[in-house]
């Protein structure tokens, strides 16, 4: 009993030489408080840690600190890394619209350059096959000459001209093909209309 007391005063002992040279070593700030509480939460279990022991033989305060701590971080690191991956997946989505959007721009207007084009895409991610959908792509063509004006406003009335009058050409079907066969999809997600 004697040299469990005597543990336990040297425990204490050093505990509170170890908070007193941390709280020397902290700087005046805002986190000062903080780590004071921290530190008296320390203080607290050097001097609870006999007691309960008192109680429980097999008690140990570090295995069940341990264990909370490893718990709680679990329970934040699975819910942090959620929240990165559906961050990461909305920005890569993003990123990869604009690529695409680009791309096909530059590409139509290397095969057919005595045109103008405005494409937008749209896509999605499929967690079950683990990669980017392009469920949508609108693609604007101007053939020179003037761009169709959008919406007129005349004294109260608002009169709308339609600019996505859908292009059923030979010139609509040779860029969809086009487009088909250099991003391997279907046919049926690309749009042409006029500007």
């Amino acid at each position: 009993m004697l040299q469990a007391l005597r543990e336990w005063l040297i425990t204490i002992c050093t505990a509170i030489f170890f908070i007193t040279a941390v709280e020397i070593v902290l700087p005046d700030n805002s986190t000062k408080k903080y780590a004071k509480f921290v530190l008296g939460l320390i203080l607290i279990t050097v001097f609870i840690n006999p007691i309960i022991k008192l109680f429980d033989r097999n008690f140990d305060i570090n295995t069940y600190t341990t264990d909370v701590i490893q718990n709680f971080d679990k329970g934040k690191t699975e819910n942090e890394f959620r929240q990165y991956q559906e961050k990461n997946l909305s920005s890569t989505l993003e990123v990869f619209k604009l690529n695409l959007q680009t791309s096909c721009e530059k590409k139509l207007k290397e095969k057919y350059p005595d045109s103008n084009y405005k494409v937008e895409a749209d896509a999605s991610y499929d967690s079950e096959n683990d990669k980017i959908v392009i469920k949508d792509i609108r693609v604007g063509v101007k053939e020179g000459g003037i761009e169709k004006i959008k919406k007129i406003q005349i004294g109260g009335d608002a009169k709308s001209v339609n600019s996505s009058d859908n292009m059923d050409n030979e010139k609509s079907m040779e860029i969809k093909k086009y487009l088909s066969n250099e991003l391997n999809v279907s046919k049926d997600v690309i749009q042409i209309y006029k500007l």
